[in-house]
């Protein structure tokens, strides 16, 4: 709704900017008509210079060559008359203009016309001067207004523009209420499309054709949720029944095969081939509760017991029991525990994060046959705490790398990749992040990073704390 209302004010603050432009255009072309229709008085100028450059000399009249030019240029003739209304000189003098003229003929012409001649008229020391234009080639109106309305022009032309342009708005405003009501069932329905539901939105009016695309998208989405979810779902559901089934048959298994791994009655190789499938047999189970898991976490089917866990216990509890577990003389694990880390809390699964966290260290044994030094870091930040587990051994390979960085569904499950898979999954589900590189001098790190408690584990506030700090 906030982007519905920004197009609507950027759409009446542009109709409100366009029709201000069109005021500032339209005044500056009454300025240009009025400085037009000033030149008349420019007329008035030019006929007192040529009526000035008449001459007489012993009862010859002579105009100055530039006059003579300016009459050809704008002009058409001239004549002078004297005080009994003769013409007693003329330049360019049509046919049908007459050499003698009354008062009432000369008060007729004065200011307006002379047989349809533009005229304009000069006092000159002999007389009157008078000069003639084309036919049709000026408009001479005259224009009376009261002296009120002349003094009250000043007041009423800003009060017309300012009118103007609230009118302006007002239309642009009006315009715009009725895009924003069609937009906005648009709006609605692509809304409705984000969160996955159908969309039906009626495909009248103007923006019909917009809305019968959304309707037809809408519907599609509709038809590939559906189709995913079935997918899934049927992933989901064989996962889940592969992994019943062959949990009965495998345990025989393995029980069976312990039984002949203890029996002396059979030789040392065979009692060491009954230990070879049991390992392997464990392994499996693991493989395939490593993959029910995944696909629980995957589909938000595994339920999340949510208690406060103090990281730095788990991480004591799982490094124990790896180096209990009579962990080959070739493999060290250290443990480092920084001193702000002591007491960090967080809210969480503990089974699943201890899972995460043996996952990590089972990664780097079952990667590094030769031995390696593996080490766990728990450092607390400010509203998190980072968590890394590091060895020195052979590292990822980068293909497989690449793959578990931008993993989607189970990418990459041979070698590494199921392992971590579940370890990027379970931080995910806390909220958390993973990131997985390789080391400059050799090994690999994966870090781990998780939102922490308010409180630590004796009720001390740390986000109080710091703040107080830093004050």
């Amino acid at each position: 709704m906030k982007s519905m209302m920004k197009i609507l004010s950027r759409y009446v603050l542009s109709a409100a900017g366009i029709a201000l432009i069109l005021l500032i255009v339209n005044f500056s072309l009454l300025a240009v008509w009025i400085i037009q229709a000033g030149k008349n008085e420019q007329c008035v100028y030019n006929t007192a210079q040529l009526a000035n450059s008449l001459t007489e000399s012993r009862g010859v009249y002579t105009l100055s060559k530039s006059a003579e030019s300016e009459i050809e240029k704008q002009y058409q003739w001239a004549m002078l008359l004297d005080d009994t209304g003769q013409v007693i000189w003329s330049k360019n003098l049509p046919g049908d203009v007459p050499l003698k003229y009354t008062a009432a003929d000369i008060a007729s012409f004065t200011r307006w016309y002379f047989n349809d001649y533009p005229v304009y008229v000069w006092r000159h020391s002999d007389g009157l001067f008078v000069l003639g234009s084309e036919r049709g080639s000026r408009w001479k109106q005259n224009i009376e207004m009261p002296t009120e309305v002349m003094e009250n022009t000043l007041v009423l032309v800003p009060a017309l523009l300012i009118l103007n342009g609230l009118a302006a708005i007002l239309l642009a405003l009006l315009f715009g209420i009725r895009l924003f009501r069609s937009l906005k069932p648009l709006a609605k329905g692509i809304e409705e499309m984000a969160e996955k539901r159908p969309v039906d939105l009626s495909t009248r009016g103007l923006l019909g054709d917009l809305a019968a695309g959304i309707n037809k998208t809408s519907a599609r989405l509709v038809q590939q949720e559906a189709a995913l979810n079935q997918r899934d779902n049927a992933r989901a559901t064989w996962i889940a029944g592969v992994s019943h089934d062959i949990r009965t048959p495998l345990s025989l298994v393995m029980g069976y095969a312990s039984q002949l791994e203890d029996d002396p009655e059979l030789p040392l190789a065979k009692r060491e081939q009954a230990s070879i499938i049991r390992r392997q047999s464990e392994r499996i189970k693991t493989l395939v509760s490593n993959l029910n898991l995944a696909s629980k976490l995957e589909y938000d089917m595994q339920p999340i017991r949510q208690n406060s866990v103090v990281l730095a216990t788990l991480l004591r509890d799982v490094a124990t029991e790896f180096l209990n577990s009579m962990l080959d003389d070739h493999y060290t694990v250290d443990l480092r525990i920084g001193e702000d880390a002591q007491n960090v809390v967080i809210t969480g699964d503990e089974e699943l994060l201890r899972r995460a966290v043996s996952n990590l260290i089972a990664n780097s044994i079952r990667h590094n046959s030769n031995g390696c030094a593996i080490k766990l870091t728990l450092e607390k930040g400010l509203g998190s705490c980072s968590l890394s587990v590091s060895d020195n051994g052979a590292g990822f390979p980068q293909a497989i790398l690449e793959n578990l960085n931008h993993a989607q569904y189970f990418a990459g499950m041979q070698n590494h990749g199921l392992g971590l898979t579940i370890v990027r999954q379970i931080i995910k589900t806390h909220g958390g992040t993973t990131e997985l590189h390789n080391l400059p001098e050799g090994g690999c790190e994966v870090i781990i990073c998780l939102p922490t408690n308010a409180t630590d584990v004796n009720g001390q506030d740390f986000s109080a704390t710091w703040i107080s700090s830093q004050l």
